[in-house]
């Protein structure tokens, strides 16, 4: 599940106001990153590893200044300095950038949503190494009814590797995805939704949370989500507008009360593990 443009937009907008209203360091860097999409946080993530020549995950301020620099953020000097001493709490002069991530990434992920990315990001990785690659995908997202499959423009292989690349950094597309830039993918989405709820049910239903993982194996498989078209399951849900425009649900006002359940062919109702009331 990639944001769409509607959303990026949304994001971007939201996220330059906040770059003018907030006076705090971490938080005008994070909404900086999101400026540029919800992308940005896990595109910081990947810059400030590529400067860790040493492997030991620390940064000193120039190099942490360069980073910042490299990913397109302009910050001044007390704004930088500030953001520096707010992550070396024991005056080392160095700072360890993972822990900088978790604050940037701050309050854009809370536990309740933090654990239903890292539930996602288990469930794709299914030979639990700690990354997900094409053979995680194969058997759980299925490229068959793509009409680039079908023609053979593309195939099952390099339609994966583009869905891989959605999550993956765009300076280091190498065809893996790790669960640091997995989560800070879904910080950048997480951003722009205020409903925990509604998080929640996208997330489920994305991911099919509630259903094992059905894996590949010599007698067949059957993908879980991806282009092949699913029975209805639940509710069908667009992403919230910021704005609550008229032919969008308002989720800041509304919440998830008053929507109806799908029904199958055969009209019985189809409904969904996340409680809505």
């Amino acid at each position: 599940m990639a944001a769409t443009a509607r959303h990026e937009n949304e994001l971007k907008k939201k996220a330059l106001e906040e770059v003018k209203k907030t006076q705090d360091p971490i938080e005008k860097i994070k909404w900086q990153c999101l400026s540029r999409g919800s992308s940005g946080i896990r595109d910081l993530g990947r810059v400030f590893r590529n400067f860790d020549d040493s492997g030991d995950q620390q940064l000193d301020f120039k190099e942490f200044c360069k980073g910042v620099k490299d990913i397109g953020l302009v910050l001044g000097k007390q704004d930088l300095q500030a953001a520096f001493q707010a992550i070396d709490k024991d005056n080392s002069g160095n700072i360890n950038f993972d822990e900088f991530l978790v604050k940037i990434r701050g309050n854009t992920l809370n536990k309740k949503r933090t654990a239903l990315v890292e539930k996602a990001f288990k469930k794709l990785d299914q030979n639990e190494n700690g990354t997900i690659e094409i053979d995680d995908l194969k058997g759980v997202y299925d490229v068959t009814q793509d009409d680039r499959f079908k023609s053979g423009e593309k195939t099952e292989d390099q339609l994966l590797t583009e869905f891989l690349n959605k999550f993956d950094s765009p300076d280091n597309k190498d065809g893996t995805v790790t669960k640091e830039e997995f989560i800070s993918y879904y910080a950048g989405i997480s951003a722009s939704i205020d409903n925990d709820a509604y998080f929640d049910l996208m997330m489920r239903r994305a991911w099919r949370l509630d259903e094992p993982a059905k894996p590949r194996n010599s007698s067949g498989h059957q993908p879980e989500f991806g282009y092949k078209p699913a029975e209805p399951n639940g509710y069908t849900l667009s992403l919230p507008s910021l704005s609550g425009g008229n032919n969008r649900r308002d989720f800041k006002t509304q919440g998830l009360k008053g929507l109806k359940p799908r029904t199958n062919a055969k009209g019985h109702v189809l409904t969904t593990a996340l409680p809505l009331s």
